[in-house]
């Protein structure tokens, strides 16, 4: 990626997950970025080409926060560490709820920025269900209880919004903690 369309997907990134998308005109991401509007035309032909890249940036980055490797050692807690890196991942750059399911809400008839979204959550679905194999899970609990934690990570982003970051972390890891405690992998 060059490094002109990364400030424009970084700056974007901010602005939208920040100020929301619907007030947020492209001179404004050209501002944040600190390029010419020709520049990023040149990288991104359409609005919600900006918005699509912004969508890849950000899930880039947390897929990278989540991706820690882990242990049958470790079990349930290398589960639960990816609530404390939701916890960094939202005193950083969090506090707005869900960037992904913004967008497609703001742009429900566009498919490539629905499909940046779905694409997200499967990644990261993915994420969840392979930490909990390298905790020490098999494949088919893995799976069964992946969807779970997604839950609980998810609606912890979502109550966050309203009810702060720690709180909703905090009790969406507690019921976590429980969830695992009952399906401890077995030797």
């Amino acid at each position: 990626m060059s490094d002109k369309r990364r400030d424009i997907v970084e700056a974007a990134d901010r602005v939208f997950y920040d100020e929301g998308f619907a007030d947020i005109g492209i001179d404004r991401v050209v501002g944040e970025a600190d390029v010419a509007l020709g520049t990023l035309y040149r990288h991104f032909k359409t609005r919600a080409d900006v918005v699509v890249g912004a969508l890849e940036h950000r899930h880039a980055a947390f897929l990278e926060a989540l991706n820690e490797e882990a242990s049958p050692e470790d079990g349930a807690e290398a589960v639960l560490r990816l609530f404390d890196t939701l916890r960094t991942w939202a005193k950083t750059r969090g506090g707005n709820g869900c960037l992904f399911l913004r967008a497609a809400a703001d742009y429900p008839r566009d498919a490539r920025i629905r499909q940046a979204a779905l694409a997200h959550k499967q990644s990261y679905l993915a994420a969840i269900e392979r930490r909990l194999r390298q905790a020490g899970w098999p494949a088919d609990r893995a799976s069964n209880l992946a969807p779970d934690i997604f839950v609980l990570l998810e609606g912890a982003v979502a109550a966050a919004f309203t009810l702060g970051d720690d709180w909703a972390i905090t009790s969406a890891r507690k019921a976590a903690a429980a969830l695992l405690e009952a399906s401890e992998p077995r030797p």
